[in-house]
């Protein structure tokens, strides 16, 4: 039997003893060779046990060396504890497990192996990184965000900020957080209503503020916010998210101001000015239309442009003539007005497009020409001219001759140099307005005249009093009667722009530290298209890694390098490249449709070294274009919504138009589906009720968002995520688009997560040791009830304080607190537990840090246990040794060994063997008191070589000595220690 336990113990231990361990078990050498393992082990492994004995341990992981490096630890440390590795079976099936292993020793107490367990914790570890993945995305959700980001409470107050609400305010997150919301606007009163709004209705949508920054700067923002809630349903705070409109309420007071301008051009021309589409049919007209044709505009639009014509049909000819040609000049017509007055005109006609160079119209005028035939030569130069100077359209101009004299200019151009009219005219255009390229072969008037048709460029000029003023520079060719006269230059100030550019120069550095945080593909690279930084969601789509990419051509990973090294030329010839379609091509042959923006970046010096490009995935927009293109409002807007599933629901609750993903989310044919009621096909629980998407837009909402559960005409229910915006077209309220988001797979992870955050609230709350988790400075931060219990407060008095306020030894404990963060764990650390009432308790701490996915220490875990009780023991055992002082010889000797070695090095279990040893009163005592304190030390006294007079003896004073086998044998005594062992591993597994 010897030779077998010594060849093969696990195989003993299973076969004799009927311990077979569900997890691996492995015993190996020093040289950490495989010495045995259980069946568990050759079931995981898919080897024999043949295969494996003999063998290195290391070999069966993925990272052998990390395994070797335990293997050894375990001879140096005496044990590892939840060593996480990655076994790897013949069939490459790859398991995580926590491996736990110490030593054993031989009789003479030489360490001649280890023993090591394996507990599979593969589906831990994958909720574990699900919940920090989530975790991480829900905070990098919020730091990516270039817009300010805060949530605040039922009061206003602040609870968190982002990095962008920082530099938003000036202020650091520590001044922000716990004061009020609204302090940080230009109007507080406006702000709190703003805030106190959100917990009314649940959401504000483009509440405009004006942010004020520490500095003083002023911001003008667009505030969206909405309530969050806890899992019971109660609403606890308000997310709300800021954008910054400054520039976009600057353009949009530009925009009116053009429309304003450009209306006011129309109506103050004296000739008849019109628009029409594609049939002919009259768009809009000016004041001079309605004078001519004797009709009013209400009258005139959407009827046959041909029909105010004395010739409808060659009329109607020169109204599809300019969509074949793009324009019609000097088209003479007959003008019929309502009283029968009749007008020769000459109409000049051109398409306008959108902005996707789509012909949606013509634009056309006509000039009288009744009385100007006979001046027309005299007044097509006059025209050429007034055409020319509204080509240019810029604040200040002058018309410059071709010997550099100044022959005309404007009243802006007046203001812009500061000298009268006839300081100016006739002058040289350097001596009155000079900059860098005067005198130069980059002069605009020497570059037109090698033939050149248009220069722009900016720069800096100089007036005649030493002012210097950057402008954009804008110059066209001057021709009468086809013959070169000079050119027209336009200066355009921009002191406020080049201040606004410094700013927004400011900010690009700044962006650049996002880069790593955008989801959608990034690179920059150099004036050759070689690509110099890519960013994590770049390496993603193309399959390929960082190295690959550097130092390799932008154009090589798209289905058209040719199109792609245009676009890279292109940035660097106009500076920026806006919605540049390519086809992305991953390593494994994946193709997406990118629109790429990329623009050019600089160094300190202003000197262009670079581009930064961007790439949002298309795909699916483009497939949407070709599905909604019934009108340019529309497509914009389902873009907006940007979901899977898309349905166009008019104001009468009609269907009006579905998506692919919708038909298949409902499982219905598109004609089942179209022109029926949106309740009927997909239905909720907001149906019927004021707050239906469809009647809440209906009462003046922009946009709606919400989770709902719908349920199909079969039954079937789905949860979704409804995104629903207004749709209208001219101008008029059609209905609105809804999108929906199948978010079941979400919502079963949702529960997972719910479930494990219980499980593991519940492992901790189980607990009847008082656990606490502790920050850095040695704050609560988490506690379970055995802690409230064992200090007699609650839960809300000891989080957020010092951990160490409640011990009798306060400084102790502190430092205490600071080596963990030390040496990573502390182990039976002793304190004294200081409760409310006064009751103190002597505990043994345990503690140990715990990390961020990162790998950086953010707190420690410490859990303590009574050890009052073993204090008492360990004094009685002092005692008890002073007692046995009066002992001799081997008696003495053994008693004071034993006690003292189960005390100092927490021993577990004991063997006293007895063979020839006589019974008498100085060894039964012993042994009674030995049995007695090595079970209140937590230890399992066997005794072996003991006669039948002794155990009687023993048990006559009223002592059971379990477990004492019936055989007198030390060996009986080492199989009966054996499973002891197994069986509390198992236990504590």
């Amino acid at each position: 039997m010897n030779s077998i336990i010594h060849k093969s113990p696990l195989q003993y231990v299973e076969k004799e003893l009927q311990l077979i361990s569900l997890d691996p078990l492995v015993m190996f050498d020093q040289k950490g060779i495989i010495l045995d393992v259980n069946k568990a082990t050759i079931q995981a492994t898919g080897r024999s046990r043949e295969e494996l004995i003999g063998t290195p341990f290391a070999d069966n992981f993925t990272y052998p060396e990390r395994a070797y490096k335990g293997a050894m630890l375990v001879f140096e440390t005496g044990e590892v504890r939840d060593y996480e590795l990655v076994l790897k079976a013949r069939d490459g099936t790859e398991t995580i497990v926590s491996y736990n292993a110490s030593v054993y020793r031989d009789q003479t107490g030489q360490v001649i192996g280890a023993f090591a367990a394996a507990r599979d914790i593969t589906q831990r570890k994958h909720a574990e990184h699900e919940i920090q993945n989530l975790q991480r995305y829900n905070r990098g959700l919020i730091e990516a965000s270039l817009d300010p980001l805060v949530t605040f409470d039922h009061k206003g107050s602040i609870l968190d900020v982002n990095e962008a609400t920082i530099q938003a305010t000036g202020r650091t997150r520590e001044e922000l957080i716990g004061t009020p919301f609204a302090d940080y606007f230009t109007d507080p009163e406006r702000a709190y209503k703003g805030a106190m709004l959100v917990f009314e209705t649940g959401e504000v949508r483009d509440y405009e503020l004006v942010l004020k920054a520490r500095d003083g700067t002023e911001t003008i923002v667009s505030y969206n916010a909405s309530v969050y809630r806890d899992q019971t349903g109660q609403v606890i705070g308000a997310f709300a998210a800021a954008r910054d409109i400054t520039q976009r309420k600057h353009a949009e007071h530009e925009i009116q101001n053009l429309q304003r301008y450009n209306r006011g051009l129309i109506e103050a021309s004296l000739d008849p000015l019109v628009t029409f589409d594609h049939k002919g049919s009259i768009l809009d007209v000016n004041e001079a239309t309605i004078q001519a044709t004797g009709r009013t505009r209400e009258e005139l639009i959407g009827t046959p442009f041909a029909d105010y014509f004395t010739d409808p049909e060659r009329a109607y000819k020169g109204a599809m003539l300019v969509f074949e040609t793009g324009e019609v000049r000097d088209y003479e017509l007959v003008l019929k007005a309502r009283d029968g007055t009749e007008t020769i005109v000459s109409y000049n006609a051109s398409v306008y497009k959108d902005q996707t160079g789509k012909v949606i119209g013509v634009f056309a005028a006509a000039r009288d020409i009744t009385e100007r035939k006979n001046a027309e030569i005299a007044l097509s130069e006059s025209k050429a001219e007034l055409d020319l100077i509204f080509q240019i359209a810029a604040d200040a101009m002058c018309v410059i001759g071709a010997d550099f004299n100044i022959i005309n200019v404007n009243k802006a151009f007046i203001r812009l140099v500061d000298m009268d009219e006839d300081e100016i005219i006739g002058k040289k255009c350097y001596d009155i307005f000079s900059g860098e390229l005067c005198h130069s072969e980059d002069c605009p008037l020497k570059k037109i005249k090698k033939g050149e048709q248009f220069v722009e460029r900016e720069s800096v000029k100089r007036r005649s009093d030493g002012t210097e003023i950057p402008v954009i520079v804008n110059a066209a060719r001057f021709d009468r009667m086809g013959k070169f006269v000079g050119i027209v230059e336009d200066f355009k100030d921009i002191t406020e722009r080049k201040h606004d550019e410094q700013e927004i120069q400011n900010l690009q550095r700044y962006n650049r530290g996002l880069i790593e945080a955008n989801l959608d593909p990034l690179v920059t690279f150099d004036r050759k298209g070689i690509i110099m930084d890519v960013n994590e969601a770049t390496i993603r789509a193309t399959g390929r890694s960082r190295r690959e990419l550097i130092g390799t051509p932008f154009s090589s990973y798209f289905t058209n390098p040719e199109k792609a090294y245009k676009g890279v030329k292109l940035v660097f010839e106009t500076g920026e490249v806006w919605d540049y379609e390519l086809v992305m091509m991953g390593r494994d042959g994946t193709k997406i449709i990118v629109a790429y923006n990329a623009s050019v970046y600089k160094d300190e010096t202003g000197q262009i070294v670079g581009a930064f490009a961007a790439a949002r995935d298309i795909t699916e927009r483009k497939k949407a274009e070709i599905a909604l293109n019934e009108s340019k409002a529309e497509l914009g807007l389902i873009f907006q919504i940007a979901a899977d599933a898309m349905c166009v629901i008019g104001a009468d609750f009609n269907i009006i138009k579905v998506n692919e993903a919708f038909i298949r989310l409902v499982d219905m044919d598109e004609y089942e589906i179209i022109g029926k009621k949106c309740y009927d096909i997909f239905s909720g629980e907001l149906c019927h009720s004021e707050e239906c998407p469809l009647e809440k837009i209906k009462k003046g909402e922009q946009f709606d968002e919400h989770e709902s559960v719908k349920k199909r005409p079969d039954g079937t229910e789905i949860p979704v995520l409804v995104n629903a915006a207004r749709f209208d077209r001219m101008g008029k309220f059609i209905g609105i688009v809804e999108d929906f988001k199948d978010i079941t797979e979400r919502k079963y992870a949702e529960q997972e997560i719910q479930y494990l955050q219980q499980y593991n609230r519940g492992l901790i709350e189980v607990s009847l040791d008082p656990l606490v988790t502790f920050d850095r400075k040695g704050i609560i931060m988490d506690v379970n009830e055995a802690t409230i219990k064992a200090t007699g407060r609650s839960r809300e008095e000891l989080i957020g304080t010092p951990f160490a306020n409640y011990f009798t030894d306060p400084e102790k404990a502190y430092k205490g607190v600071m080596l963990v963060f030390k040496t990573g764990e502390v182990r039976d650390y002793e304190l004294v537990l200081k409760a409310r009432d006064g009751t103190e308790t002597i505990v043994a701490y345990n503690a140990s840090v715990y990390k961020d996915p990162t790998g950086k220490i953010v707190g420690v875990f410490a859990a303590a246990r009574d050890i009052t009780e073993r204090k008492k023991s360990k004094q009685e055992l002092k005692e008890t040794i002073k007692r046995l002082e009066a002992y001799t010889g081997r008696v003495n000797s053994l008693m004071v060994t034993i006690l003292e070695e189960i005390s100092d090095i927490r021993t577990n279990t004991v063997i006293l063997d007895l063979t020839g040893m006589a019974p008498d009163i100085d060894v039964s005592d012993p042994l009674v008191n030995i049995t007695r304190y090595s079970k209140l030390l937590g230890a399992t006294c066997i005794i072996t070589g003991i006669n039948q007079k002794t155990v009687r003896r023993i048990s006559d004073l009223g002592v059971k000595l379990t477990p004492v086998t019936t055989e007198r044998s030390l060996e009986e005594g080492l199989r009966y220690t054996i499973a002891v062992i197994i069986e509390e591993n198992d236990n504590e597994r």
